[in-house]
């Protein structure tokens, strides 16, 4: 991270209603008969895999976001007391 802090992908996916957004694409998607490669066993459900996992890394960097938050507020309060 820079001194700028997060880049704006890590700012949009640290929102709470992009990864609410993100979830419902996602679950529309996997259950939708319409994909980019067909459900054949195994290659079809490929890109659903790919989806799914898009989705947890998008979630495991908004709870790593709001961790380094918490934390930093933590330690803001401990340093003012």
């Amino acid at each position: 991270m820079s001194e700028k802090g997060p880049s704006l992908p890590k700012q949009l996916l640290a929102k709470p209603a992009v990864q609410m957004l993100l979830f419902v694409i996602t679950v529309i998607y996997v259950i939708s008969p319409v994909d980019a490669i067909p459900d054949v066993p195994l290659i079809g459900w490929l890109d659903d895999a790919a989806v799914v996992l898009a989705q947890l890394a998008s979630f495991v960097v908004y709870l790593k976001e709001k961790r380094r938050q918490y934390t930093e507020k933590k330690q803001q309060q401990s340093e003012g007391n």
